[in-house]
């Protein structure tokens, strides 16, 4: 799932599809917090190019379904908490490529892919999250990417 749709900001004039698919079957649109209460793992990513590939406004838009700048959530009663949009992500993202045995988490055995964040997205007010950036990569255990003070 595109996390980033369920804050239907993103369309041209005329094109709002939250507002074409009408209310009524707007609960049936994106509900992380209802299927993840039935058991469903969520797998979460981007749908570029149509949403921005970051997935901090991913994550922000799961947890507020706000856009980036702020406005009034819609169907706020599907958002998930930062710490199950991060799950989602990583575990959820490898479940759905069948490589959970080999990603998606920090295990003896596993890949060691990872980043540092700027920010803990854990501790912030989830409005703090669009801007977050990996100021580290890793890459099975290699630094792919290390950002400098000031970059």
């Amino acid at each position: 799932m595109q996390p980033r749709h369920a804050a239907p900001d993103i369309a041209g004039p005329g094109q709002n599809w939250a507002e074409n698919v009408g209310p009524d079957r707007w609960h049936k649109a994106w509900p992380l917090r209802s299927l993840r209460e039935a058991g469903a793992v969520l797998a979460l990513s981007s749908d570029w190019n149509v949403a921005e590939m970051d997935p901090m406004v991913g994550i922000h838009a799961a947890v507020t379904r706000r856009p980036p700048g702020g406005g009034e959530a819609w169907t706020a009663g599907e958002t998930i908490d930062v710490a199950t949009a991060v799950e989602g992500y990583t575990m959820g993202s490898a479940y759905a490529n069948f490589l959970e045995h080999e990603r998606g988490s920090l295990t003896v055995g596993k890949l060691a892919d990872f980043v540092v964040l700027s920010r803990d997205i854990l501790r912030i007010a989830p409005e703090d999250i669009p801007g977050t950036v990996a100021e580290t990569v890793v890459v099975g255990g290699e630094v792919v990417v290390e950002r400098r003070a000031g970059e």
